[in-house]
């Protein structure tokens, strides 16, 4: 009879060792947990691109997962096994899933949007590439351009989920969630067919590991950075927020078995696994910085002198919302005399104050905010692209 999976041996890829041990003195039981999971992928999605790169041409790549996705409840009988049981797993929605949680999210994250994006460009997403994500991505990686379309594809993904209905089987966000999972599939493949990566120094790829510490940023972490910018979710709405977050999670192929359950436990997710991960290195510091530069351009600042300017702000709220010692090791320019999180704080808080006492007036305010959120997440024609990179080095592939 086997052992249970957490009493199984394990190794640890070599760069993990220093903060595997860091972790266990804060949290023992989720550091091993976090540890063995990054030396495995997602085996559904894993299969499902290595069946399609062996039986489907790259330029058929798009319209056999797009016919299989919008008619995921019966597939084309012609569908490739693997990407069959893939769609039709993450068409399973969980019992624990409830709409009306989920609705409570929406409502809030509607109400802080501005500060919801505001905290993931500035601190969740650069966050996460403190860590050896930041080196799959930096192999890969065309810098600067995919930095904005990476950017543009983390707002449609968050704007898309909190939409009444987005992550439902066949609604906008659940097709996009898949749509990642399935690129980071290819990605992990080409990465581990390839010179530049070394499995035994830093495991696997894209690991479900890095999968799991990207979810909890992106939730748990990231409402700890909204309500610094001024953000007023609720505990309860906290809660929420992640609870949506769960789920995406699993669609996009996180084990149920290490996934966080609330605000709480997604934040100490997030505490343990950044702890396991080794200190930021060159790959970390190109990643944060190219996020930081590409942001910009994402809020719609076309000159030079213009987006000189707003990156040298953004780089401020940065460094204050990651703290000194992370952005130092990005490397990040030098911190300015006047701190700019509490402003932003006293600003947003001062314009909900006004929300509350004069809605008409400020009503228009909410409804081009919405609207700047959907232009920060145009993806214009790949956002409906299925296809998937066939390349290592983004520069040499087909386009996906």
């Amino acid at each position: 009879m086997n052992a249970p999976f957490e009493q199984q041996a394990f190794d640890i890829p070599a760069c993990y060792v220093d903060g595997y041990n860091a972790a266990r003195a804060l949290d023992p039981a989720l550091a091993e947990r976090y540890i063995r999971y990054t030396t495995l992928g997602d085996p559904l999605a894993d299969r499902a691109v290595e069946q399609l790169a062996a039986i489907v041409e790259p330029h058929h790549v798009h319209r056999t997962i797009a016919q299989t996705v919008d008619r995921y409840h019966d597939p084309p009988k012609d569908t490739p096994e693997a990407l069959r049981e893939l769609i039709e797993s993450s068409a399973v929605v969980p019992e624990w899933f409830d709409p009306e949680i989920a609705l409570k999210a929406t409502k809030a994250f509607l109400r802080n949007s501005d500060m919801v994006l505001g905290g993931l460009v500035g601190g969740a997403i650069v966050e996460g590439f403190s860590t050896l994500i930041s080196k799959s991505f930096r192999i890969r990686s065309r810098i600067i351009l995919n930095g904005v379309r990476r950017l543009k594809q983390n707002t449609l993904q968050l704007t898309e989920q909190f939409m009444p209905g987005g992550l439902e089987p066949g609604g906008d966000a659940w097709k996009l969630s898949l749509r990642i999972r399935l690129v980071h599939a290819q990605a992990r493949m080409l990465l581990k067919q390839s010179d530049e990566w070394d499995t035994p120094e830093h495991g696997m790829p894209l690991s479900a590991a890095h999968m799991l510490l990207g979810a909890a940023a992106f939730s748990g972490r990231l409402m700890h950075h909204v309500a610094r910018l001024g953000g007023d979710f609720s505990r309860e709405e906290k809660d929420a927020y992640v609870h949506v977050w769960r789920y995406t999670g699993l669609v996009m192929g996180i084990p149920e078995g290490i996934m966080f359950h609330d605000h709480a436990s997604a934040c100490r997710i997030f505490e343990i696994a950044a702890t396991c991960e080794p200190p930021p290195d060159d790959d970390a510091i190109i990643m944060a910085n190219s996020i930081v530069n590409s942001a910009p351009i994402l809020l719609g600042f076309t000159e030079t002198q213009e987006r000189r300017e707003m990156a040298a702000f953004i780089y401020q709220v940065s460094r204050e919302l990651i703290g000194n010692d992370l952005a130092n090791s990005f490397r990040f320019p030098k911190s300015r005399f006047i701190k700019q999180v509490p402003l932003l704080f006293l600003r947003n808080r001062a314009e909900k104050a006004a929300l509350k006492l004069l809605p008409r007036l400020f009503a228009n305010r909410s409804i081009k905010r919405f609207d700047a959120l959907l232009d920060a997440s145009d993806l214009g024609e790949i956002e409906h692209s299925y296809a998937l990179p066939t390349t290592l080095h983004d520069e040499d592939s087909r386009d996906w």
